[in-house]
């Protein structure tokens, strides 16, 4: 099934993720499905494998947010949804970082929801999905968890919820909530699938030879 038919175009998607090399081929793979992409990097890693030319993407613009120009980004980026066909978050874990610790509470949260919120509102009147990528934190009561602040804010605002990890060699992104297809399924993304981006050879061929 193509990507666009399981993100939500009414609505938030949600990726949960606990290995961030998982995350980054499928976000990867998203930017090579869709047309043109605005895509938020807030902890980097796909733009310095953008950069560094291991990636095969259609059109990305790539934002890198700062504290001071938050506001500038996010107008800018509203601006632009219209001509885009997908909006990438990535990710909800990463937007505290770029604040000093004493303020990573409280009005932080408040402002990543209306950020959030924003991205999604302009998604629905344009038609085009917002993808919101969260990584899980373990917990030895419990297991895999989104963190507290993560957790308040996607659990009820999630149209779509998925979760990507690795099935042996393949990619497997598995629907954990969805407005149309049952919870459970799971799509997996060969090694051929992925194999059009050099991040993924290069990774592969990484790990054999250490």
């Amino acid at each position: 099934m193509h990507s666009s038919k399981v993100l939500s175009r009414g609505g938030l998607n949600t990726l949960m993720f606990t290995d961030p090399y998982a995350k980054l081929c499928y976000t990867a793979y998203l930017t090579s499905q869709f047309d043109r992409v605005i895509y938020i990097d807030l902890d980097t890693t796909f733009t310095a494998y953008f950069n560094a030319g291991f990636l095969h993407t259609n059109s990305v613009d790539i934002y890198l947010p700062s504290e001071g120009r938050l506001a500038a980004m996010t107008k800018d980026v509203l601006e632009s949804m219209g001509d885009s066909s997908l909006v990438i978050f990535d990710s909800v874990n990463s937007f505290y970082n770029l604040f000093p610790i004493w303020q990573r509470m409280g009005s932080l949260n408040h402002l990543l929801s209306v950020l959030i919120m924003l991205l999604v509102r302009r998604g629905v009147d344009v038609n085009v999905p917002v993808l919101a990528t969260s990584m899980l934190r373990y917990r030895k009561e419990g297991g895999w968890v989104q963190s507290p602040a993560s957790r308040r804010l996607l659990q009820h605002k999630s149209a779509v919820k998925l979760s990507v990890d690795w099935h042996k060699s393949d990619l497997a992104v598995k629907i954990v909530q969805h407005e149309s297809i049952e919870a459970g399924k799971i799509f997996l993304y060969t090694s051929a699938t992925l194999s059009e981006f050099d991040s993924y050879k290069y990774e592969s061929q990484h790990k054999g030879n250490s």
